[in-house]
């Protein structure tokens, strides 16, 4: 049944452009980074060279594939992350008030298994697109910077893997209490917002979800060690847990 529903979903996908949209951003996203790292600095240099006459001096260090994939990364926390908010935020409330939901659980279908299925196939769609990205990027960072290890840029890609996890459980939540999607995309704010202003708390970092976008910077600089990164991962996946949990929850009791 899941494998059916989400089938459903696949050709809404579809129809609705919100694949070529989501698969155009991270596509773009991960070929623009790199070369944005690289030359960057070249065009701010030969900016301030017609400046240097009037005294004005500015060194910039030689850039990196570190550049590269912290761009990359950047990219995919503020832009990719609004992206997804904006494909997704819909996907339960605008079923709801547009009546097509309460058509198809009159056909019979569990609404567990229908929130979970339009889970499992967004969170499948974004890693996929994810993991292409990240190829692609990987790819120009070579073409562009030679030899490099690819260890830290692969941890940091799942890391944000993960927190893609607990993005899409948090919209699904969202998703289920709204009964439209300006109503979703509401209250997913506010919970993001109370996420941050935890975040303005140092010693609670470690069960912050929103710390794991500052370990992929400072695992890409090489700056953290794998311990450090357990408590956050461990954190963020039970956060998601109860986000999933709650949506399905409230879904299932729901009078629609």
């Amino acid at each position: 049944m899941i494998l059916k529903l989400m089938k459903k979903e696949w050709k809404e996908f579809i129809k609705t452009g919100k694949f070529y949209a989501l698969l155009f951003s991270f596509l773009f996203f991960a070929v623009s980074s790199p070369a944005i790292a690289k030359f960057t600095p070249e065009i701010i240099k030969s900016i301030v060279e017609s400046q240097q006459a009037q005294g004005v001096m500015i060194q910039l260090p030689p850039p990196t594939w570190k550049d590269s994939f912290l761009q990359f990364l950047k990219n995919l926390n503020q832009i990719i992350f609004l992206i997804l908010v904006i494909v997704f935020i819909g996907s339960i409330a605008e079923e709801k008030s547009k009546g097509t939901a309460i058509m198809i659980v009159s056909k019979g279908i569990n609404r567990v298994i229908w929130v979970i299925s339009k889970f499992i196939f967004q969170f499948l769609i974004s890693f996929v697109f994810l993991l292409i990205s990240y190829i692609l990027c990987l790819y120009y960072t070579f073409f562009l910077f030679s030899n490099f290890p690819i260890e830290n840029s692969l941890f940091s890609t799942l890391l944000y893997g993960i927190y893609l996890f607990f993005i899409l459980s948090l919209i699904l939540f969202s998703s289920s209490l709204g009964n439209n999607t300006i109503q979703s995309a509401g209250i997913f704010l506010g919970i993001f917002i109370l996420f941050n202003i935890f975040s303005l708390f140092p010693n609670l970092n470690s069960y912050n979800p929103l710390y794991l976008s500052s370990l992929e910077n400072m695992w890409i600089i090489g700056s953290v060690e794998l311990k450090e990164a357990i408590k956050p991962i461990i954190s963020t996946i039970i956060f998601s847990f109860i986000f999933l949990f709650l949506g399905v929850l409230h879904f299932n009791n729901q009078e629609l």
